[in-house]
């Protein structure tokens, strides 16, 4: 028997969703009234943007807390990039969970519509063409290493920030060009050239002080989820570009975390 599916509603990739899901039961939640007392209920991905309030335009807002109120052992929850507090918390009270950007499959290519919807606001907010691009990416996780990849056919002017070495050595061996570490910020005269930062790491990757090695006219674009807080002048050239594989391919993103679920849960 195939459980009760709540789709809580949120961008046009949600609405995919559901419809993928419909055949399996699913419903899109008009009010918070209509998730049933058992059975999986679906959440944006990413769960949260700003880790108070849940990801979702149904109304009133809930706070992630209330949210949690709502849920018992005879529920399923679904979502994308579960903070470690409601994963904690479902543990504790006998909930099952299931976070879908953990299926390797599904975030490659998630991260593959971000680089590719990247494209269209990194043409439409800049005023260069794309083989005058000068770029340093902040992350080489599975986002920075797509974003990398496809900007290498327009530009070769690619620099990688990340902190972590194993990151580093995988960018080292595409031939990118490797900041080691923030001291070298500040006297690499590649840096004085850019002209787009991509941060793809979410929280505060790096402070004011660093911020300001920059040109000032650089542009920033906001890749992962959350505000970024930049020092002026920097910051009146942020860029925020959320859920880009919601907004650039909502069809080919609902239907691949659709058969994600009914791959993962059998349905």
């Amino acid at each position: 028997m195939l459980p009760s599916i709540s789709v809580l509603p949120g961008d046009e990739r949600m609405e995919y969703l559901c419809a993928e899901l419909e055949k399996k039961g699913a419903h899109c939640c008009s009010s918070w009234n209509e998730i049933a007392d058992s059975g999986m209920i679906i959440c944006g991905i990413p769960f949260t943007k700003d880790q108070k309030f849940m990801n979702t335009s149904l109304k009133p807002a809930l706070m992630i807390d209330s949210f949690l109120g709502l849920l018992t052992p005879s529920h399923i929850l679904v979502g994308g990039g579960l903070p470690e507090a409601v994963t904690r918390w479902c543990t504790d009270h006998s909930v099952k969970y299931y976070d879908v950007l953990t299926a390797a499959g599904l975030a490659e290519k998630n991260a593959k519509l971000t680089a590719e919807g990247l494209l269209v606001h990194l043409f439409t907010q800049t005023r260069f063409s794309a083989g005058d691009f000068r770029t340093l990416i902040i992350g080489y996780g599975r986002c920075g290493r797509e974003i990398a990849s496809i900007l290498r056919n327009f530009t070769e002017e690619i620099y990688i920030y990340d902190t972590d070495p194993a990151a580093l050595k995988a960018a080292r061996s595409e031939h990118f060009k490797i900041l080691p570490d923030k001291s070298a910020f500040r006297d690499h005269p590649g840096l004085k050239q850019l002209n787009t930062l991509i941060n793809t790491v979410p929280g505060q990757p790096l402070g004011d002080e660093l911020w300001r090695c920059f040109p000032e006219h650089c542009i920033v674009f906001q890749v992962a989820s959350g505000p970024l807080a930049l020092p002026f002048p920097l910051s009146e050239h942020l860029v925020n570009c959320p859920g880009i594989p919601g907004k650039y391919a909502p069809k080919t993103a609902g239907h691949l975390i659709a058969n994600e679920i009914c791959h993962h849960f059998h349905l």
